[in-house]
């Protein structure tokens, strides 16, 4: 590792750790001037106000407000995020990590991943070749991709699910209180998957599919190209030099999609039934559930963070011209 290097990741450590502890301030402002009574959602309106005011007691609600944010760094600094308003004696964090959580990074990751490939390849191929049949994916995709993503979710579950029996309509599994071998359940799992990964892969594909696409068509009349082509190179091997300019549109949009691996895909789950991140996070602002909220909205920061860090070393090593630039801000 060169110095530069190193100086450079230091350097954007140290950002990130600045964004995320802004993004931990603003979040517990932002949730303190949200409007609403969070006790509504935990008491009935005949419960006389003093049970109301002892709960904004138990929670802390009665505090000035410097107590608070002193209390929530605290809490913040031995990994507490507070008890949930709904799943009452609950704490935030095993609302959100555990089953939730899992089951929207493994949907989240499957369909980014998915259409990453998909997109990356076609909009290589159609973005290399052009022609008739450019303009005709292009618009086809541009379609796909204005399309409502829960119109789509309820195209699918109705076409697919309730027409055609193919997959489930709803749900996660089918065995929530039997015992059956691992393969039957990871079988199933798979299965009730198959309906919201593919509404999620025809929304993303699009996406990737349209940067790269506009990348290689650009890239492919510049003069590098056209001395490999004079040189005798073929249009594979031309292609695969030029598909690192691809990777960066792929590596951005991942990058800038990365909150999705948290909060999943909200009218998705919520139509599917998935029960993950994307389906509590709808819950809970329903319910004015704030403390899981907030916990939602921490997690997301240290992800998108994390992700956005990750994506600029992966920069450094797919474009030459990014380690000069970048490290001659300094």
């Amino acid at each position: 590792m060169s110095r530069e290097f190193a100086y450079y990741l230091v350097h954007r450590f140290f950002q990130v750790i600045v964004i995320v502890i802004l993004g931990f301030i603003a979040a517990f402002v932002i949730f303190r001037l949200l409007p609403g009574d969070p006790t509504i959602s935990l008491l009935d309106p005949r419960i006389p106000p003093e049970a109301r005011e002892e709960l904004i007691k138990r929670f802390g609600l009665d505090k000035p407000i410097y107590e608070q944010f002193l209390l929530y760094v605290a809490n913040l600094a031995r990994g507490d995020f507070g008890y949930s308003f709904v799943y009452i004696g609950t704490p935030v964090v095993e609302v959100i990590f555990g089953e939730r959580l899992f089951n929207t990074v493994v949907l989240m990751s499957s369909a980014m991943l998915t259409s990453a490939i998909l997109g990356t390849s076609l909009g290589l191929l159609m973005g290399f070749r052009g022609g008739f049949p450019d303009k005709l994916f292009t618009s086809t995709l541009y379609l796909l991709a204005s399309a409502p993503v829960f119109w789509v979710g309820l195209l699918i579950q109705f076409y697919l699910g309730y027409r055609l029996g193919l997959i489930p309509i709803a749900g996660t599994t089918s065995f929530y209180f039997e015992e059956v071998p691992l393969h039957i359940l990871v079988l199933d799992y798979v299965h009730h998957m198959v309906g919201p990964l593919i509404v999620l892969t025809m929304f993303f594909t699009p996406l990737y599919y349209i940067y790269v696409r506009n990348v290689v068509s650009n890239v492919r009349g510049e003069d590098f190209v056209l001395t490999l082509k004079a040189i005798g190179l073929s249009d594979l091997r031309i292609l695969l030099r030029i598909s690192r300019f691809a990777l960066i549109a792929t590596v951005t949009i991942i990058a800038n999609e990365s909150a999705l691996l948290v909060v999943g895909a909200v009218f998705t789950e919520t139509i599917f039934g998935w029960n993950g991140v994307g389906r509590l996070l709808y819950d809970s602002i329903l319910k004015a559930d704030y403390p899981v909220l907030q916990g939602i909205f921490l997690l997301t920061i240290v992800v998108v963070a994390t992700a956005n860090f990750t994506a600029d070393i992966l920069y450094y090593f797919l474009d030459p011209r990014i380690k000069v630039r970048g490290l001659a801000r300094r």
